[in-house]
């Protein structure tokens, strides 16, 4: 702008609005000089156009003082577009008289584009005889925004405070509510006013008072804490209560405490509920076996820092699956959990009581003498054998118990206890069987034949015998049964009932199984392309494999790839095998009926298969056990359930097998009575398939 004098050396004209006549001018006057330096923004407008400016607006607003002058800078170039209707409204009662002054608050631009908040206080004057707008302009940007940051914070606070759903609640020194929100009004049941005439302490249980108080003495001190406590809502429901507490602090002083509470009831139940799933069994109630098995640990580290002698006992219920087989799962159910109940009673208040799995059972003593552990034992044994009654039914068992006491050796407990039940429930029912070196030699040499069967087949060490099936009425070759043997480098020639239990509990038989399979299909097929008459070939197949959901689809696959036909293969289940799952087995037997292949029970007659198996499943053959073939001699009474299997068998549309035909007399009885096919040493004896001479026996 102009130069400008210094202060004190010209005397101050009168004011230039004093008298419209005077020039309005005021170059080199004290006052301009006062005006130009004020730290405030001021103006005069004539109309809409800028006539005068002072230096702190050009500067606010970063635009030379020429573009206001020269009518370069209007109010639409520097007045926010929405908020020019306010300052229109504002000129518009200041030119008419109906208003003196103005104040107003507008966003104004700058000359790069951004814009503050600034307060406006206007009034009008005449000038040359002329109206004109006069008022000074402040940035109050830093109140705005303070102000902005503050309707925020509180409309945060507000939106947490009122709308969280946990409780929010706010205590004076005392521990008297002074603030609760809607979240603590739905939680506790209580309105507000009746919470904001009310403490905390009433509302706490009993036992966890002493905690609340703590916690809240700790957040009078300064300290922010967080824990689960129980409390009453109105109705009395008890409720589990998350709570975070922190001080209250106004001008430095603690005046009280904050506290958010979260409703946990939900979750601790649904965490109650999984620990039961993970720890104990979902129908009786009992530590499962993962709980049971850390129990026996804390007992065993016990017994080494005092000299205590823990046993476990391990039951198995003796016949057990009749009930389910015959009166249904729902009743197996009821006769398991009051079996569970008595088994509580029956031993000590300190002693733990563990369900397995289906009927087995295990009892902790942690401190005890081998006497004690034989005398719990027989009790276990005479009080389950009571009948239980249920569901209007009398129903008793018994149940086998192995008992494994800790001394020097500290074996593994349990599966001591197993094995020694194992051997009661083998030799002598509803009884015990207390754990032995020669019980854990037996478990030795079953390891070994586990750990040794693994690599049986990857080192070639498994071997088919055949043995021939024989038309009794042409008297000639119609099949051939493949027996598996172990011939094993260091333990020699291994018998099948010794390590075919063993791959079924290991799960190896599915690799085994599946080996025999393949061998004897495609030694069938090689015997009929090297020319031989056809005939079937006999494998023995295991509940486990029956079971795989993959074995339908192996059989097919093996057929497939051996190039035998489905019709000469003949798969054989014991009898006992009908009893596991009958749906399921039912599915499995009728798919592989469905690929033509044939279907026989081996070892008929032993077991407790119904009719109604037979005549769901559609066997083709069942095969006489040896037992009553061998009665025959002696005329007892097998020689009756040998004809009555055979007219059984013939009239459901079935043929029959003997097995264990040894001489003439045996062969004449069964072909009077019309057996259709027979096995054994009287015709041959198992033998590798090198040394089966097939013409001779085809004549």
């Amino acid at each position: 702008m102009n130069d400008k004098s210094q202060p004190g050396t010209e005397k101050m004209p009168e004011s230039p609005l004093s008298d419209p006549s005077d020039q309005f001018h005021f170059e080199d006057s004290i006052f301009e000089y006062i005006v130009q330096k004020v730290p405030v923004s001021l103006y005069i407008m004539s109309q809409t156009n800028f006539i005068y400016v002072n230096d702190c607006l050009c500067e606010m607003l970063d635009y030379p003082e020429e573009d206001f002058l020269s009518g370069k800078l209007g109010l639409t170039d520097i007045i926010h577009p929405e908020d020019l209707p306010k300052v229109r409204k504002r000129f518009f009662h200041l030119s008419k008289g109906t208003t003196q002054k103005a104040r107003y608050r507008v966003r104004v631009i700058k000359r790069d584009g951004s814009f503050l908040h600034a307060e406006i206080n206007s009034t009008t004057s005449s000038l040359d005889g002329e109206q004109v707008f006069l008022g000074s302009v402040s940035d109050i940007t830093e109140e705005v925004l303070a102000r902005d940051r503050l309707k925020d914070s509180e409309e945060r606070f507000n939106s947490l405070f009122y709308e969280n759903p946990d409780a929010i609640f706010s205590f004076d020194l005392e521990g008297n509510f002074i603030d609760v929100n809607p979240g603590s009004i739905k939680l506790s049941g209580y309105s507000h006013q009746e919470l904001m005439e009310m403490a905390f302490m009433p509302m706490i249980i009993p036992e966890h008072l002493d905690k609340a108080l703590y916690y809240f003495s700790e957040s009078l001190k300064g300290n922010t804490n967080r824990y689960e406590i129980d409390l009453y809502g109105k109705n009395g429901e008890l409720i589990n209560l998350e709570v975070t507490n922190f001080p209250m602090q106004q001008a430095g002083q603690i005046t009280g405490v904050y506290g958010i509470g979260k409703d946990v009831t939900s979750r601790n139940e649904h965490k109650k509920l999984l620990e039961e799933m993970a720890f104990f069994d979902h129908l009786t109630k009992l530590p499962n076996r993962k709980l049971f098995e850390d129990r026996l640990e804390q007992a065993m580290k016990l017994s080494y820092e005092s000299n205590t002698a823990p046993a476990v006992l391990f039951l198995n219920m003796d016949r057990f699956k009749y009930i389910n087989d015959l009166l249904g799962y729902e009743h197996g159910d009821l006769f398991l959990k009051q079996t569970s109940q008595r088994m509580v009673e029956c031993v000590a208040e300190s002693a733990t009581v563990g369900r397995f799995a289906g009927d087995e059972f295990a009892v902790l003593l942690s401190d005890t003498t081998t006497e004690s552990a034989i005398e719990c034992a027989k009790r276990l044994n005479s009080t389950l054998a009571e009948p239980i009654e249920v569901m209007g039914q009398q129903l008793s068992l018994t149940a086998s118990i192995g008992i494994a006491c800790a001394d020097d050796s500290n074996g593994n407990l349990i599966k001591q206890a197993e094995a020694a039940m194992l051997y009661t429930k083998k030799h002598s029912k509803n009884s015990f069987s207390l754990f032995s070196h020669e019980l854990n030699k037996e478990i030795a040499d079953k390891l070994t034949i586990e750990r040794e069967l693994k690599s049986a087949i990857r080192n070639d060490e498994f071997l088919i015998h055949y043995q021939p099936i024989m038309d009794l009425a042409a008297g000639k070759i119609s099949a051939m049964e493949a027996l598996i043997r172990w011939n094993h480098p260091e333990l020699g020639m291994v018998p099948p009932d010794r390590f075919i239990p063993v791959s079924e509990e290991s799960g190896q038989i599915i690799a085994i199984g599946k080996w025999v399979l393949y061998t004897a299909c495609s030694q069938t097929k090689q015997w009929q392309q090297q020319g031989y008459a056809p005939f079937r070939i006999c494998v023995n197949i295991s509940t486990i494999q029956l079971q795989h959901p993959n074995f339908v689809q192996l059989v097919k696959g093996i057929l497939e790839e051996t190039g035998l036909e489905a019709k000469w293969l003949e798969l054989e289940v014991t009898e006992s095998i009908l009893l596991e799952d009958t749906e399921t087995l039912k599915e499995s037997l009728l798919s592989l009926k469905a690929l033509g292949i044939s279907m026989s029970i081996d070892d008929f007659g032993t077991g407790f298969t119904s009719l109604n198996y037979l005549r769901q499943f559609s066997f083709d053959r069942v095969k006489i056990d040896r037992s009553f073939v061998q009665d025959i001699n002696q005329d007892l009474s097998g020689k009756a359930i040998t004809s009555t299997i055979i007219a059984l068998a013939h009239k459901l549309g079935m043929e029959v097998v003997a097995e264990g035909i040894e001489d003439s007399v045996q062969l004449s009885y069964l072909v009077n009575e019309l057996c259709n096919e027979g096995q054994g040493y009287y015709f041959c004896r198992p033998k590798s398939a090198d040394q089966h001479d097939l013409l001779i026996m085809d004549k």
